[in-house]
């Protein structure tokens, strides 16, 4: 059986996704890997930040201006297997159009702030007087109760880390407060929260055959990873703050330069046993260190004669030495380092599928494997537009000339210029990215 032919859990699903940047996107990508229809409602007057961001090697074409909005890799990343609808929900037909395919959906979900729903008239009392059954998944930076304290602020990811205290504890103490806003955290835990919400919601729906509207609030999901430190406080006053790359509860644990420009490893060798594999390749002059309360309380001295020892070395060997009995080390990855990672690449991590813009497109895989039912990507993710008539059409019942008249009153609007095409500039390379794909100028 091929894996087109497996049935996949989400199957049967729709879903209606309403999402910008990372936190909802990512949720409703997860649903398309394992078989859900996922429907992304886009904007062509307010879009969705990543078709903003487009790619390096396009800017400043206007020749190509109407392919740009589909090239940024995050697209792929935030969107594939997914159908691209341009609606414009602030038109009253672009509504009316939105509420037809709600009406056929089982999911809702949304990241936008609560206000906006709300004033889009896409709150969860509008979505459920058309479909009474649906699952509606909300998650605004802050929930959509109005009368707390913080209903009617804006947040996007990077802003969530600091608000909780997520970025006091990143850094080193002597440095201010060292935030990840290029990742931005938060917004992958939600999203995370959200799929688990999801499918929970769509249990009961199926326990009870009524819909269900599932409250997620990114500001409480980023909390919860601070749960353990928010509770030493309230039991015993203690305030932690920013310690490096040390740990509260052994030592030696931290990153050390290594041979090279800009080489690291990470090691972690907390316990008695792993100590004394470490130490006895670093031949220290003596056993000062034997005590575990004595690497904790002198750390800056233990990390000095690490780094002293770890930088006569090649990253990456000593990694496999120190793996290879039993210490806990790695080399401090690069993104050069993970494109030819060899676990990385073993576990077919790097996923190339069909694009209709570029041709074809590289995204990542998703973390979580079923065995029997492993999910798929059917495509790279949507040009901008791309699906709206064929999902005006057969989801809503909508004619081609009701369509052709949506798009005329800008209510809606298609794929421009389906006929350029812009590969990327790696396609005539890709094997070096992705080993065992052939190159464009090969096929």
């Amino acid at each position: 059986m091929t894996n087109s032919a497996i049935e996949l859990p989400l199957e049967g699903i729709r879903v209606f996704e309403l999402g910008t940047a990372i936190a909802s996107p990512f949720c409703g990508r997860l649903m398309a890997h394992y078989g859900a229809d996922v429907l992304k409602i886009e904007s062509r007057v307010s879009p969705d930040v990543v078709r903003i961001l487009g790619s390096a090697w396009i800017k400043g074409r206007d020749d190509l201006a109407a392919a740009a909005p589909d090239t940024s890799p995050y697209v792929p990343e935030m969107n594939a297997s997914k159908r691209s609808v341009g609606l414009e929900l602030k038109t009253t037909a672009g509504r009316k159009a939105a509420l037809a395919l709600i009406a056929e959906c089982d999911v809702f979900l949304a990241n936008f702030g609560a206000r906006a729903l709300a004033e889009l008239g896409l709150d969860y009392e509008s979505v459920s007087a058309v479909n009474p059954k649906i699952v509606y998944v909300q998650l605004p930076g802050f929930g959509s109760d109005p009368d707390m304290p913080y209903y009617s602020y804006v947040a996007w990811g990077p802003n969530q880390a600091p608000l909780v205290g997520f970025d006091d504890f990143t850094g080193h103490a002597s440095d201010p407060p060292a935030g990840i806003a290029t990742v931005a955290p938060p917004d992958y835990m939600s999203a995370l929260h959200a799929a688990v919400a999801t499918l929970s919601g769509l249990e009961h729906l199926e326990l009870t055959g009524d819909g269900v509207h599932v409250d997620v609030s990114q500001f409480e999901t980023t909390l919860a990873l601070l749960g353990p430190f928010v509770m030493d406080y309230d039991l015993s006053g203690t305030v932690h703050s920013r310690i490096g790359n040390r740990s509260l509860w052994g030592a030696p644990q931290g990153v050390y330069p290594c041979a090279g420009h800009e080489r690291w490893i990470a090691i972690s060798a907390t316990d008695d046993e792993s100590w004394d594999v470490l130490s006895s390749l670093m031949k220290l002059p003596d056993d000062h260190f034997d005590d575990p309360d004595l690497r904790l309380a002198q750390q800056e001295q233990l990390d000095s004669q690490i780094g002293t020892w770890t930088v006569n070395f090649d990253a990456d060997d000593l990694a496999h030495r120190l793996q290879s009995v039993g210490v806990a080390a790695h080399v401090v990855s690069t993104n050069e380092d993970l494109l030819h990672d060899t676990h990385t690449m073993s576990r077919n991590w790097y996923q190339v599928a069909s694009h209709a813009r570029l041709g074809r497109d590289v995204f990542s895989d998703c973390a979580v494997k079923l065995k029997g039912t492993p999910g798929r990507w059917t495509d790279a993710g949507p040009s901008l537009g791309q699906h709206t008539r064929e999902v005006l059409r057969d989801v809503a019942g909508m004619s081609d000339e009701e369509i052709s008249q949506l798009v005329s009153d800008k209510g809606a609007f298609e794929q421009l210029e389906p006929e350029t095409l812009v590969p990327r500039p790696w396609d005539d390379w890709i094997h070096l990215l992705v080993p065992g794909t052939a190159d464009a100028r090969d096929l």
